[in-house]
C-alpha cells in the first residue's frame, strides 16, 4: 500500500521522541492520531484495492484506523481537559502512541505474519497501561490479562502456520492463504477455524473466554479502561467480520449452519450472562465491563447470522449493524467509564448501593451519566440505537421464535441499567457522602464524547456512506 510505510516510519519516530521528551507525550499522541487521519484521507483507498470477492479488507481496514484514531484524539482532549495532573503519567501515553501504531499495522496489513506480529504488540502496551497504573490487584490482572490472549495468539498463529504449510504457500499473503484453504484437508481446515475464531472471541470477548476483561477494567486506570474497552475489542470484532467470515466461506464448511449456529449461541448466552452478572454488581466500573460484553455479543450475532443466511436484505443489515455497531461502542464505552470516573472522584466511590440522589448535589454530572447510560441501553437518538436496531431486524430473518431470548437480554440490559440510575442519581440524597461537587471540566470533557454519540443516532448515513457498507457488506467469498 503507498505511502502506508512512511506513516509508520513518522509513527516510530514521533514514539521515540515521546520516550525522549516524556513531558510532550501528551501532545504527541494527539499529533500522531491527527496525522494517522490525515494519512487516511490522502490516501483513501479505491472500493478494487486488495479486493476479498465483493467485500475489500483493505478499503473497511482504512475506516477502522480513521475511527481508532479520533477515539484517541477524543481520549486525548478528554483528559487534557479532566487531569492536569496526568503530565505525570507521561508514560502513558508513550504506550498509546505504541498501541495505536500497532493497530495501524493491525488493520492495514495483507500479510498474515505482520498480522500476528501486531496482534501480539498490543498486548505490551496494555499489559503495563494495566500492570503500572493499575489498583490494588493489577498484577493479577495484568498477568490475567495476559495469559488470555496470549493462548488466543498462539492458536491463530498455530492456524496461520497449518494454512502456510499445508497450501504449499510461498509467502504469508492472506489473500491468497485464504482463499486456498478449501485446497487441505477438511481436519485442517477445522483447525484454522477454530484457531481464529478462539483469539477472536478472547479478544471480542465472548463468554465463557471473558473473565479477563472485567478484572482488566475494573483494575486499569479509568484512562487505560477507556482506551483498552474502546479500541481493543475492534480486534476481535475486525477478526470476526473481515478475515472470519472470508476464512468460512473459502472452507468446505461454507453451507453448514454448525458453525454459524455456534456463533449465534455464544452472542445470545453472552448478552443474557452479562446482564444477568451485572445485574447483582454493586461496583458500577464492574458493572459497566459487562456492559461492554453485552454490546460486543451483538457482532458475534451478526457474525453467525450472515453466514446462515448468506445473502438478503437480513443479512445486510446484520453485516451493517454489526460494523456500526464496532464505532458505536468505541464512543459509548469511552463515554461511560470517562464519566463513571468523574462520578467516583466526586463521591469518593463507586459503590452503587453508597450512593443516591447525585442529582440533587451534582445536576450537570447526574445529566452526563443519565446520557451514558442511555446511549448504553440503545435508546433512539444515540448511536447505540442504530447499530443494535439493524441487528436486531436482520436477526429476526433467520431466529424466528427464537428471537425472543434476544428480547429477553434487551429487557434485562435495560433493567441494571434504570435499576443503577434509580440508586444512583435519583431519590433522596445519601448525606454521608457529604457536600459533594461537581468539576466543569470533566462535565465539557463528556460533552466532546457525547457529541459524535447524538450526531451518529440522529444521522447514521455518516457511517453508511464513510464505509460503503451498501457496496461491500455482501458477498464474501462468492
Amino acid at each position: 500500500m503507498f505511502g502506508l510505510q512512511y506513516l509508520l516510519l513518522i509513527l516510530t519516530i514521533l514514539l521515540l521522541i515521546s520516550i525522549l521528551v516524556r513531558k510532550s507525550a501528551r501532545i504527541i499522541t494527539l499529533l500522531t492520531g491527527i496525522i494517522t487521519i490525515l494519512f487516511v484521507i490522502l490516501n483513501n483507498p479505491t472500493y478494487t484495492s486488495f479486493n476479498y470477492g465483493s467485500l475489500s479488507i483493505l478499503y473497511m481496514s482504512f475506516r477502522l484506523v480513521f475511527i481508532s484514531s479520533v477515539i484517541i484524539i477524543l481520549i486525548g482532549i478528554v483528559e487534557i481537559f479532566v487531569s492536569a495532573r496526568f503530565n505525570a503519567r507521561s508514560g502513558f501515553y508513550v504506550f498509546t502512541q505504541f498501541l495505536g501504531m500497532s493497530l495501524v499495522i493491525l488493520f492495514t496489513t495483507n500479510d498474515f505474519l505482520l498480522f500476528y506480529i501486531a496482534w501480539e504488540m498490543v498486548l505490551i502496551p496494555t499489559f503495563f497501561m494495566i500492570g503500572i497504573w493499575g489498583g490494588p490487584n493489577k498484577d493479577y490482572a495484568a498477568m490475567k490479562f495476559f495469559i488470555y490472549t496470549h493462548v488466543g495468539s498462539v492458536f491463530m498463529l498455530l492456524a496461520i502456520f497449518t494454512m502456510y504449510f499445508q497450501e504449499g504457500a510461498t509467502n504469508f499473503s492472506m489473500y491468497y492463504l485464504m482463499s486456498n484453504l478449501n485446497s487441505i484437508p477438511l481436519a485442517y481446515q477445522s483447525f484454522v477455524l477454530f484457531g481464529f475464531a478462539l483469539a477472536f472471541l478472547i479478544k471480542l470477548p465472548s463468554v465463557p473466554l471473558h473473565t479477563w476483561l472485567p478484572d482488566a477494567y475494573v483494575e486499569a486506570p479509568y484512562e487505560g479502561t477507556v482506551i483498552i474497552s474502546s479500541l481493543l475489542s475492534k480486534m476481535g470484532a475486525f477478526g470476526l467480520l473481515f478475515i472470519f467470515i472470508n476464512l468460512f466461506q473459502s472452507s468446505r464448511y461454507y453451507g453448514s449452519t454448525l458453525i454459524p449456529w455456534i456463533l449465534v449461541a455464544l452472542g445470545i448466552i453472552s448478552l443474557i450472562y452479562s446482564a444477568l452478572v451485572a445485574l447483582y454488581q454493586k461496583d458500577m466500573k464492574r458493572m459497566m465491563s459487562y456492559a461492554s460484553i453485552g454490546h460486543m455479543s451483538f457482532i458475534t450475532i451478526a457474525t453467525g447470522g450472515f453466514l446462515i443466511l448468506g445473502s438478503g436484505l437480513y443479512a445486510t443489515l446484520l453485516y451493517y449493524g454489526a460494523v456500526f455497531q464496532i464505532i458505536s461502542h468505541g464512543l459509548i464505552i469511552s463515554l461511560i467509564f470517562s464519566t463513571v470516573g468523574s462520578v467516583e472522584k466526586s463521591t469518593g466511590t463507586r459503590n452503587i448501593v453508597s450512593m443516591g440522589g447525585l442529582a440533587r448535589k451534582v445536576p450537570f454530572l447526574s445529566f452526563i451519566l443519565l446520557a451514558s447510560f442511555l446511549a448504553s441501553v440503545a435508546i433512539p437518538g444515540f448511536s447505540g440505537f442504530v447499530g443494535e436496531i439493524s441487528v436486531l431486524i436482520g436477526s429476526y430473518g433467520f431466529l424466528k421464535i427464537y428471537f425472543v431470548f434476544i428480547m429477553i437480554g434487551i429487557v434485562l440490559t435495560a433493567s441494571y441499567h434504570i435499576y443503577t440510575l434509580q440508586r444512583t442519581i435519583f431519590g433522596p440524597y445519601n448525606e454521608y457522602l457529604g457536600n459533594i461537587m461537581e468539576n466543569r471540566n470533566e462535565i465539557l470533557a463528556s460533552l466532546i464524547l457525547l457529541i459524535p454519540i447524538i450526531v451518529l443516532g440522529i444521522y447514521p448515513s455518516l457511517i453508511l456512506h464513510f464505509f460503503n457498507i451498501s457496496q461491500i457488506g455482501m458477498g464474501v467469498f462468492k
